[in-house]
């Protein structure tokens, strides 16, 4: 029961944390909402591996923690510049579908999915490709798809793979420490987040002051930068606490139900809607989730 209650704890952090950081990455640079909301969560876990007196993992627990910290900052990064051009509503699910790779990997380990699981599995990614129809124009014709739609979607199918490793490098992390864990795979996702930003930005400012005037300002912006990293990193440890208590095929797939929290929020802070067909994708996606949780 507890670590049920952690891992669904863990998906409303990264709902709200999501929704955070994709609202920023529609008026900052994707490698600036990486670097800064991420530093603000380094700062979390470091306060907290120190307040609580753990050990530094090694060996293979070491391995995974890096290993998890690289592809979650990829997989974040992606998942932001998804929210940042296409729907919130419609990327979110896609990226949630990710848990499929650590039920995978938890079936390769031994783990019994059960039939409630394999149908999740099949209703998952059912759900992907309704959502990813483009919705039919009046006259009942399929609206062309867009590029920057097209874009979005595939980011998010890339956040979604990247996601689902992570799940399964950073539940192996955890038998070093949990708080060990969290701590170098923040400090390898901020790395790698500082990389991409010297790659993409090239020396220009770390938040450009262009992009402040217009309704956002400097202390808006750090709230927001600074909610999204401390709920992200809160997330990781709930879901590390889950994993280690339970099977990694249950408190992943209960960890990936973030995507309610953060489509409702973007229906009641940002209107969204969405066409039939869509909507009817983003339900199975969800519904899918919920089948492999019940296992």
């Amino acid at each position: 029961m507890i670590a049920t209650l952690l891992a669904l704890a863990s998906a409303c952090s990264w709902g709200v944390s999501d929704f955070l950081g994709g609202l920023m990455s529609r008026r900052l640079p994707t490698t600036t909402v990486m670097v800064v909301s991420q530093a603000f969560g380094l700062v979390g876990i470091g306060i907290a591996f120190v307040a609580t007196g753990s050990a530094v993992p090694d060996g293979e627990p070491m391995a995974y923690a890096i290993g998890a910290g690289a592809v979650g900052a990829i997989g974040l990064a992606a998942f932001y510049h998804a929210l940042a051009t296409g729907m919130v509503s419609l990327v979110a699910p896609i990226a949630a579908t990710g848990a499929i790779v650590p039920v995978a990997v938890g079936l390769w380990a031994g783990e019994s999915v059960g039939l409630y699981g394999l149908a999740g599995i099949t209703a998952a990614i059912g759900g992907v490709i309704l959502a990813s129809v483009a919705p039919a124009s009046p006259s009942g014709v399929a609206a062309p798809a867009t590029a920057p739609r097209l874009t979005s979607i595939g980011l998010a199918v890339v956040a979604a793979i990247l996601f689902g490793a992570y799940f399964a490098l950073f539940a192996h992390a955890t038998t070093g420490g949990l708080f060990g864990a969290a701590l170098f795979q923040r400090v390898t996702s901020v790395s790698a987040a500082i990389v991409m930003w010297l790659v993409a930005r090239r020396g220009q400012a770390l938040v450009p002051a262009a992009l402040l005037p217009s309704g956002l300002t400097a202390q808006t912006a750090a709230a927001g930068l600074a909610g999204a990293g401390v709920l992200d990193v809160t997330a990781n440890v709930l879901y590390g606490g889950a994993s280690m208590q339970d099977l990694l095929s249950i408190s992943s797939v209960l960890s990936s139900l973030y995507p309610v929290i953060t489509v409702l929020m973007a229906r009641i802070f940002l209107g969204e809607r969405l066409a039939r067909v869509q909507g009817a994708g983003v339900a199975l996606a969800l519904a899918g989730t919920t089948l492999i949780a019940a296992r």
